[in-house]
């Protein structure tokens, strides 16, 4: 058979669909809900809670057959979709977001197109109608996971491109099916597996909209490496999703997903981390001007375990009485610090402090006067502000042991400050200054700026090369840690800040972003380079080989304004997490 007539069904899905809209409403309109909510469920579930290890990941360990099998006995008795989002809202969670389709490949809906669903099990029930009733009955919203690439099927990413065409449109139908058949879909989550999208993310992102012309997308379909993932929007994203951390401050939307346990599916005997944990983390997100989507993973019977249920409750219990400095804010204008993070609404800077044992708090400057500053409860506080500091007194009685939340009341709208970094903690003279690159990934988490922060966990990381054909690579078995993947990106460029004016350094500091957790790929700066503009010219400062965790190092005293990283040579998948300068002793 040809590759013309196995294409023919794709074309046909994608020009005969009902056409409720030709193209998505406006983003900002589209993303307005998800940013007033804030706080979402997400739902990781399936026949590998059976066996209490990690859904898709643990299959190759597991046993391919033995996991393709498991949902031949899966019957979750207990399964009681109200009950999960009656927790769901008194735990102050908005919207719930269920794994349809993880990339084990199995659908907990009943579809057309493959046996491999939770209608062939014991079960016998579309898990995904009984959810979306019971969370358009609650008034909440919801949205589908699902994995576009499925290692289940020998179709998906196979060698032989008439098969992948088969599978392309095969996955596409189910994502018919789920957008078409379960009422307002307000969200779908697309997972990056480690290999390219199975098809053109056109495909997917024009099939989306036009069969919920209101639906919002994450930002993993064009993904080719976890970076680009967690912090690049791309073309068919409207937020970018880091994944169990939360770092910094976007200026473009981003949800972090994270864990209320220790695994995303159900394990035995695991315990939810703590309420103060889970408060700070969502807190952390808001004042990032983000999301949380938090994990929750139900047993193989279909309950969520007694103590996760209790935490939810906790944690919800905690927000309610605070709720209006958590939904419907924006975060800001102070950007997240250790000790405090922030948010805003109208006039009004809601401060939530979140570590100090001392009645004192030291802010930066604030350009608009602060008219009152009080407790939430409206219990008012003694201040003071300059042009170099706000200084507050908050009595060490009043502190709240989670978290601290002090009402700033403004002579003008919030939204019209500029984000307020908090003070440096390194003294270096790059912090917060203008940065550019050669190149970089996205501009969240990734980009030039990432490296004048103050912050380990962001780093700057040099961008795809102009030159590389990623297009083509869409379908193929092309996983992220091959060489041939990582051919794709440039291996040298540069990182340079402007001082705004000429400072006089003495000690350059460089730090490599270490990937500890994955020591099969062993990313390394292997030659390295720092210059200063002199007129025209850039001078050489000083040279490395290595830079490691730190590389530290004393210079003669120059005086200038724009200063650069140049990465000469470099192999896998590098990142700089701070280019510090600092002035003489």
């Amino acid at each position: 058979m040809t590759a013309k007539r196995l294409l023919l069904p794709l074309f046909f899905l994608l020009t005969t669909l009902p056409a409720v809209s030709q193209k998505a409403l406006p983003q900002a309109q589209r993303l307005q809900w998800w940013q007033q909510d804030r706080f979402g469920m997400f739902i990781h579930w399936g026949p590998a809670t059976l066996t209490g290890k990690e859904i898709s990941w643990s299959r190759a360990g597991y046993g391919k057959s033995r996991y393709d099998s498991l949902y031949l006995r899966f019957n979750p008795t207990q399964f009681d979709p109200k009950e999960w989002v009656r927790l769901a809202k008194a735990s102050g969670l908005k919207y719930v977001v269920l794994t349809a389709k993880h990339h084990d490949g199995f659908c907990l809906w009943n579809t057309k197109t493959i046996p491999y669903n939770i209608m062939s099990s014991p079960f016998g029930r579309d898990v995904c109608k009984e959810l979306a009733d019971a969370v358009h009955d609650a008034g909440l919203e919801l949205g589908w996971y699902f994995s576009p690439g499925d290692w289940k099927d020998p179709d998906c990413r196979n060698p032989d491109r008439e098969r992948n065409a088969v599978f392309e449109t095969r996955m596409l139908q189910q994502l018919t099916e789920l957008l078409t058949n379960y009422g307002k879909i307000s969200l779908l989550w697309i997972d990056y597996d480690g290999w390219p999208c199975p098809t053109d993310p056109k495909n997917v992102y024009e099939l989306a909209h036009r069969l919920q012309p209101g639906i919002i997308l994450d930002n993993r379909l064009e993904a080719f490496n976890p970076d680009e993932s967690h912090g690049q929007p791309g073309r068919y994203g409207d937020y970018v999703t880091p994944e169990g951390f939360v770092a910094g401050y976007g200026r473009v939307p981003w949800e972090t997903c994270t864990n209320l346990g220790h695994q995303w599916a159900w394990r035995f005997e695991d315990k939810p981390r703590a309420a103060k944990e889970v408060v700070h983390t969502l807190l952390r997100c808001v004042g990032g001007n983000g999301n949380l989507l938090l994990n929750v993973g139900p047993d193989s019977l279909g309950q969520i375990p007694p103590l996760f249920a209790s935490r939810l409750q906790e944690v919800g219990a905690w927000i309610k009485p605070r709720e209006v400095a958590i939904y419907g804010t924006k975060g800001g204008p102070y950007t997240p610090a250790q000790e405090y993070v922030c948010t805003q609404k109208d006039n009004r800077i809601f401060l939530h402090l979140l570590a100090g044992t001392t009645s004192e708090v030291v802010l930066p400057p604030l350009p608009a006067t602060i008219k009152q500053a009080a407790l939430l409860n409206g219990a008012k506080l003694t201040f003071s502000q300059n042009k170099e500091q706000v200084r507050l007194i908050v009595p060490v009685s009043a502190r709240d042991s989670i978290a601290t939340i002090i009402t700033l009341t403004l002579d003008r709208p919030a939204s019209q400050l500029a984000p307020i970094l908090p003070f440096s903690k390194t003294g270096s003279l790059a912090y917060g200054k203008k940065p550019s690159a050669s190149s970089a990934v996205g501009p969240f988490l990734h980009d030039a700026g990432a490296a004048f922060d103050d912050n380990k966990a962001t780093y700057w990381k040099l961008g795809r090369r102009s030159d590389a054909n990623f297009e083509a690579n869409y379908g193929k078995p092309l996983h992220y840690q091959t060489k041939e993947a990582q051919a794709n990106y440039e291996s040298t460029g540069w990182l340079q800040v402007d001082l705004g004016k000429p400072q006089p350094v003495g000690q350059i500091v460089l730090q490599e972003f270490q990937r500890k957790n994955n020591p099969e790929l062993i990313p390394k700066i292997s030659r390295f380079s720092v210059q200063y503009q002199n007129g025209n010219e850039w001078v050489t400062l000083a040279t490395g080989r290595e830079m490691g965790d730190e590389w530290r190092q004393e210079i003669p005293p120059v005086t200038a304004q724009r200063f650069r990283l140049v990465i000469l040579e470099s192999s896998g998948s590098i990142g700089v997490s701070e280019f510090q300068l600092l002035p003489p002793n």
